[in-house]
């Protein structure tokens, strides 16, 4: 199916088995640190805790659109929306060298509010909040060779 499975249940671990999981991949990543670090990619589930909907979740905006229903809205204009703790966690990791480089999925803009430098960021999907021209084909403002140079 494309897009995934809509409407899938949510699964969540029981918090003995999260604390082990999180201490073996925290080994995982430091072992990385002598090679570069690690790649993390994120999409709609990490900005959900910060009242972003996300798309194929069981409430999802693919979902509740397949099955008719009103789209959910967001509990906050993604212009208030503030980064998560998944989103700062991932920042620490970034500034101890242990995570390389960010490709989102995400076009809200938090991980750039968490302070992660954009030259550590992919956003495959765009930003809401970046500016395009078309004379540059949606190509950042920034790297348009057309944009006035200021």
């Amino acid at each position: 199916m494309l897009g995934g499975q809509l409407g899938a249940r949510e699964f969540f671990d029981p918090e003995n088995e999260v604390r082990t999981r999180a201490r073996q991949l925290a080994i995982l990543i430091q072992e990385t640190q002598s090679k570069g670090g690690v790649v993390v990619h994120t999409g709609a589930g990490i900005s959900t805790s910060a009242g972003i909907p996300d798309f194929r979740g069981p409430n999802g905006v693919w979902t509740c659109q397949s099955r008719g229903d009103d789209l959910p809205k967001a509990s906050l204009p993604f212009d208030q929306a503030r980064p998560s703790f998944t989103h700062m966690a991932i920042l620490a990791l970034h500034q101890a060298g242990l995570v390389r480089f960010v490709v989102s999925c995400n076009v809200d803009c938090l991980h750039i509010r968490s302070g992660l430098p954009r030259e550590a960021l992919a956003e495959l999907h765009g930003n809401c909040f970046a500016e395009r021209l078309s004379a540059c084909s949606g190509m950042p403002f920034a790297l348009c060779r057309a944009a006035p140079q200021i």
